[in-house]
């Protein structure tokens, strides 16, 4: 069995590097940006669109983590030629350690059907998700090649990415099957060759973020259209969901055992309540479908609380919320 499975000892990490895309707006980049300086005492560098948020964000983990080196980089992922610029920052700020760890990790969505959905909001999900993670690793794969120590490099999907189709968030869910996909041809493409680099996808489920609110923000700052710089952002409140702090919990503890697919659930000790996604049933769903060379869309008929029917909202965590909104009304 090649070093690429297994358990891994993340103790190894201590005094390395963290180059995390996606990482200045409080939501899952900053979870795993903050545990990975405050609990494996790694140096972070912090890449995310705008300046500003750059800059709030590395001042916010300066302070938590004095003695850890924090650099914040200006990046558009979809820019190949600024990934480079990110990994010169990197070989210039904080030469002398090696790079442990890279999240590629930044992402969009935007919340729409298939037919209700601009090309332009397709052609930008595809860039930031999918082109995002194929610039990150072309970038510093080769980079993590050339070191002989063992190194981490995970791709941010979705649960999404492993469960069927069902209209919402139609661009977002395809992208989120391309990143699985890519990631799991990475990992074969360099399992012999470099086998000290352990390729994951990060599959989250529900975690407070602010990806939606950020996705049309930026939008907007791309067309001229916002007044003043873009801030940084709050993830928007949900009883439900992990905190990216706990997230980050979940992702290392999968990563130390190994795990390929780090799918994040909402289950205890993560969260605080008995009401979890419940991934797995969904995801099992699907492949039953592919085995039996069918779709099964009695879903799309069942009265949905959201307002539209649905195939994957609709585990524990669904049926509480409708129960409790049955109740309020």
């Amino acid at each position: 069995m090649s070093k690429q499975q297994g358990e891994l000892d993340l103790r190894q990490f201590k005094d390395q590097i963290a180059v995390i895309t996606g990482a200045g707006n409080n939501g899952i980049g900053w979870g795993i940006a903050k545990h990975a300086a405050l609990e494996l005492g790694m140096h972070v560098v912090l890449v995310d669109l705008h300046m500003r948020v750059v800059d709030k964000a590395c001042a916010q983990l300066g302070e938590l983590a004095p003695h850890r080196k924090i650099v914040g980089v200006q990046c558009d992922v979809t820019r190949i030629e600024e990934l480079e610029k990110v990994a010169q920052v990197v070989n210039e700020e904080i030469s002398g350690h090696a790079i442990g760890m890279v999240f590629a990790n930044a992402g969009v969505i935007f919340n729409k059907t298939i037919l209700n959905s601009p090309l332009e909001d397709w052609k930008t999900t595809l860039d930031v998700n999918v082109i995002g993670v194929v610039a990150t690793a072309k970038v510093f794969v080769p980079l993590l090649q050339r070191q002989s120590t063992e190194s981490v490099f995970c791709s941010t999907a979705s649960v999404g990415g492993l469960v069927r189709g069902d209209g919402g968030a139609a661009s977002y869910q395809a992208s989120k099957h391309a990143v699985v996909a890519l990631t799991e041809s990475l990992s074969f493409e360099i399992a012999k060759k470099s086998p000290q680099i352990r390729v994951c996808v990060l599959c989250p489920c529900i975690v407070s973020s602010s990806l939606m609110a950020s996705s049309l923000v930026n939008k907007k700052a791309s067309k001229g259209e916002l007044d003043g710089e873009v801030r940084q952002l709050r993830p928007a409140s949900n009883v439900f969901a992990m905190t990216p702090e706990n997230h980050a919990t979940q992702v290392f503890d999968l990563m130390r055992e190994g795990k390929f697919y780090l799918v994040t659930d909402n289950v205890k000790p993560y969260v605080e309540h008995d009401y979890p996604f419940e991934a797995s049933t969904i995801i099992r769903e699907r492949f039953q479908n592919l085995g039996n060379l069918e779709l099964d869309n009695s879903d799309a008929f069942v009265e949905s609380e959201h307002g539209n029917a649905t195939s994957i909202l609709k585990g524990a965590m669904f049926q509480e919320i409708k129960r409790l909104n049955e109740i309020e009304n």
